[in-house]
């Protein structure tokens, strides 16, 4: 258990891997995304090869859907990034779906 357990839900299909995460969990979000990418890579999420920094910078991204100066949640809005040839999506409500490179 990578202790993020409790951030992450997952979704069973093979194509889209489906995380969340809890703004009020001890994660930021940029951990969590890091975490997911591992899951859906299989690898460990220390792996070199699970890095936002080529496609993001995770501290703008912990920043873009943190809550509003006056505490209300910022739910709207989403971003993709391509990580390792996988899409990832983030979206305001805490939802990340990864998409795995298309299969030739």
């Amino acid at each position: 258990m990578n202790g993020y357990a409790s951030s992450l839900s997952q979704s069973r299909s093979p194509s889209l891997y489906r995380a969340t995460h809890d703004p009020n969990g001890s994660a930021t979000l940029s951990t969590t995304v890091v975490h997911a990418l591992a899951d859906c890579l299989g690898v460990d999420a220390t792996d070199s090869r699970v890095s936002l920094y080529d496609a993001v910078d995770p501290d703008a991204l912990n920043q873009l859907f943190r809550p509003r100066h006056d505490g209300t949640s910022r739910t709207g809005g989403a971003l993709t990034v391509v990580v390792e040839g996988h899409h990832v999506t983030i979206r305001g409500t805490g939802e990340i779906l990864i998409e795995p490179p298309a299969r030739r």
